[in-house]
């Protein structure tokens, strides 16, 4: 039976709750925002399915990708946080019949997994939500799908794609599995208050919210809030900030808020089993040149030959094969490991008590010396003048 003794040894990937014959388990949160598994003894009939299915308990062996790409889909380009890779995977599984499986954000601001059989509906799951999404049943319909025939494409965290290959215990034909290149998973219920704080200081409501928009610039990308009136009548218009001055964004760039097993993750580089893992190719400058034009491109990682066939048949703008060290580089996501900040502790003790959550927030961001600042400023003023130009 499940028993969460240590909270770094569990990622929340709810294989063990959605693998439970007894349905013994269920997710709870616990103060600081996440969700663990909690297991009901007098209804456990000590199977230790939960035990078999558990990622972290067994880790899939590492593997180096076979294959690195810098890669381009313009159709899908303005929309998409990098360079459109995933909604043109996801619109191909959907034209063959299938069904997508990713994290949308909610109407009340809330991540979770859904899934989508529309393309008019690949909007829902585009872009980056810097939140640890619910993933609910989705490993059990993904099962169905599977075994009616249907093809699946199932996105998210390396954890999350440990967690359902686990769960199924194979790899069934007809699964496309599609990770990110992940830094962690901040707070759900963080975000919850933080959000509600805004809509406190700002005296509206807030309907949609873009993690990553790269309006102005996708190295310096910005947060945009989607403001209504309190009842939801009236468009308010829409909040942008630069990511580096939103108090949220700064605090899961820092590592302050993510999740305790996010420090020493099971998953991460080559361990969740995927067949093809994305992320932005934030040294492009050097792995691929001619693209560094601040308008996004994807880094694709091929780890299996299913993946390899999928982005061969998606005919993209721009597919060149780069370095795969060098293109991971300056990409956090694929750290060796990260380091808990001296402070984590303290700051989630304080949240649910602190009057002005904003404020207290802002007292744990470690600001950048003002040279950098002034730096990045100008960078950034260049560069979207350079794109104004280029238009």
């Amino acid at each position: 039976m499940i028993r969460i003794s240590d909270k770094s040894m569990c990622c929340g990937c709810s294989a063990c709750v959605n693998a439970c014959p007894a349905q013994c388990i269920v997710p709870r949160y616990d103060r600081e925002g996440f969700y663990y598994p909690v297991a009901n003894p007098d209804l456990c009939i000590n199977c230790g399915r939960c035990e078999q299915v558990c990622p972290v308990l067994n880790p899939l062996e590492p593997h180096l990708p076979s294959e690195a790409f810098a890669v381009r889909c313009e159709e899908h380009l303005a929309g998409s946080s990098s360079g459109g890779v995933f909604p043109a995977l996801a619109g191909r599984v959907i034209d063959e019949g299938g069904v997508v499986y990713g994290a949308a954000l909610a109407a009340d601001m809330k991540v979770e997994h859904t899934e989508i059989y529309d393309k008019e509906e690949l909007g829902r799951l585009r872009g980056s939500k810097y939140v640890q999404s619910e993933l609910y049943s989705a490993y059990e319909e993904v099962r169905d799908h599977l075994k009616s025939g249907r093809k699946v494409l199932f996105s998210g965290t390396p954890c999350q794609v440990a967690g359902l290959l686990k769960y199924l215990g194979s790899r069934p034909a007809g699964l496309l599995t599609v990770d990110v290149a992940c830094h962690g998973v901040p707070s759900p219920l963080l975000w919850e208050k933080y959000v509600k704080a805004l809509e406190e200081a700002w005296g509206c409501r807030i309907s949609s919210v873009g993690f990553r928009d790269k309006s102005r610039s996708w190295r310096h990308y910005d947060v945009t809030y989607c403001k209504t009136s309190c009842d939801g009548r009236e468009d308010l218009g829409t909040h942008t900030v630069n990511v580096e001055d939103d108090v949220f964004m700064s605090l899961f760039r820092q590592d302050m808020i993510l999740r305790p097993s996010c420090y020493r993750c099971p998953a991460r580089n080559g361990r969740s089993g995927s067949d093809i893992t994305l992320a932005d190719l934030w040294s492009v400058a050097e792995a691929a040149p001619e693209l560094n034009d601040d308008r996004g491109v994807s880094l694709v990682l091929v780890n299996t030959s299913l993946g390899k066939d999928c982005l061969d048949a998606l005919q993209a703008d721009v597919c060149r094969p780069v370095e795969p060290q060098l293109a991971v580089t300056q990409n956090g996501g694929f750290a060796a490991e990260v380091q808990m900040p001296p402070r984590r502790d303290e700051f989630f003790k304080g949240v649910h008590s602190a009057r002005n959550l904003i404020q207290y927030m802002k007292g744990f961001v470690v600001r950048k010396p003002l040279y950098i600042r002034m730096y990045r400023t100008i960078r950034r003023t260049l560069s979207g003048m350079k794109r104004r130009m280029m238009k």
